[in-house]
């Protein structure tokens, strides 16, 4: 829009200019008449030319027969000086219109050129030089040449932030699309992950409190049986179910505070304290939780996993090994995270993994970690197990 609006003012100028050449003459010549006219119209088809996708592609066309033009006005009004002025218009349409160094010197010694012939023509026509005119005149010429310059870069540099904004609102789109989808991936597997680990919960319910439960109605069938011909086996078979109902309670309770858990989502650090001041509440398991590094590092999908392969360990501690304090040891690097749990609970020289066992070692597994247990009768059992944050290998063969 400027630069048309710079190109009609071109125009005017030259029309204007023309009718000073014009009406500067007392009586005009039909030869003079005809020329004005004629130049006129010359620049108004070359305005309409430059205008054009082809004029601006051949533009050095239009600007040579405007200079045709203004020579004609050195030709046929050699009294005046004011075709410097025109050149001067000339000037700043070259310079709007040309990055081409060779073009731009060209058509600068084609001027000088023009300029000494037109001076030589004036000073044998007229006799005068007119040496003060010309000097005004041609610094309007270096002015409209600097202006055109300058008014070419500023052009291009507010296209170019045009340009550079454009693409920066394509890129923030597709960020913001980008981030879009990846929410709502990140939903999807959190929300499949949930899924999985209520499935897993439901079927450890079904597999340790069903057995269980089932025990405990084989057992009441056995005191009733009992209570009138042997009423202290009865009595402590009746213990017994006490016992049996009483772990069946805290097995239950434990899958409800998970599942309860996964409803309202907490911070894995919440989770795992939670966890461990409920089994202090029902156990009396003293513990200890340190913290190594930043946990927004760790993922969502590892993050649940984690929860159980620490409350699968305490669970194991308790049950099998009676003990009463373990310590737990989470450290997070950018690539890495570190779990371990030791317990001072009755340990052993051979560790058989049973379910429990192979369950962590499955979660883990599942994200290209690795784990290990380890067991002493006189320090209690450990389990170490390791997550990789970045790279994920599988390793199939070897130990």
């Amino acid at each position: 829009m400027k630069l048309r609006l710079l190109s009609n003012i071109r125009l005017v100028m030259f029309i204007l200019i023309s009718y000073i050449y014009y009406s500067s003459v007392g009586e005009h010549t039909a030869f003079q008449l005809g020329f004005v006219l004629f130049a006129v119209i010359g620049f108004s088809l070359n305005h309409l030319f430059l205008g054009s996708a082809l004029g601006k592609k051949y533009y050095s066309i239009p600007l040579a027969l405007d200079s045709l033009f203004i020579v004609g006005f050195v030709y046929f009004f050699p009294e005046s000086t004011l075709y410097l002025i025109l050149f001067g218009v000339n000037a700043v349409t070259l310079f709007l219109f040309s990055e081409n160094k060779r073009i731009i010197w060209g058509f600068a010694l084609a001027f000088f050129m023009i300029w000494g012939g037109s001076f030589y023509y004036a000073y044998r026509v007229t006799g005068s030089l007119h040496v003060m005119e010309h000097v005004i005149n041609f610094t309007f010429v270096l002015f409209a040449a600097v202006v055109g310059h300058l008014i070419y870069k500023l052009s291009h540099a507010q296209q170019k932030i045009e340009q550079q904004y454009d693409e920066l609102q394509e890129t923030h789109q597709a960020l913001k699309s980008a981030h879009q989808q990846l929410h709502h991936y990140s939903s999807e597997i959190e929300e499949l992950t949930l899924i999985r680990e209520r499935n897993r919960i439901s079927g450890e319910i079904h597999d340790t409190v069903g057995h269980k439960m089932t025990a405990l109605l084989v057992q009441l069938q056995v005191a009733k049986e009992l209570l009138d011909s042997q009423p202290e086996r009865s009595k402590q078979t009746m213990l017994l179910c006490e016992e049996l109902a009483r772990n069946t309670l805290q097995e239950i309770r434990l899958s409800v505070r998970t599942l309860k858990d996964h409803v309202q989502p907490q911070s894995l650090i919440s989770t795992i304290r939670k966890l461990l001041e409920d089994y202090q509440k029902m156990t009396g398991l003293k513990s200890s939780f340190t913290v190594k590094g930043d946990v927004s590092h760790i993922p969502i999908s590892i993050q649940l996993d984690t929860t159980r392969v620490i409350q699968e360990s305490i669970t194991n501690a308790v049950r099998h090994g009676q003990a009463d304090e373990c310590s737990i040891v989470m450290g997070v690097s950018e690539s890495t995270l570190e779990i371990i749990i030791e317990d001072n609970g009755s340990g052993s020289t051979k560790v058989n993994p049973g379910f429990g066992l192979k369950n962590m070692r499955e979660r883990v597994h599942e994200h290209g970690g690795s784990i290990v247990f380890e067991s002493n009768p006189s320090k209690g059992f450990s389990v170490k197990a390791s997550f990789p944050l970045k790279e994920i290998q599988w390793q199939m063969g070897g130990a």
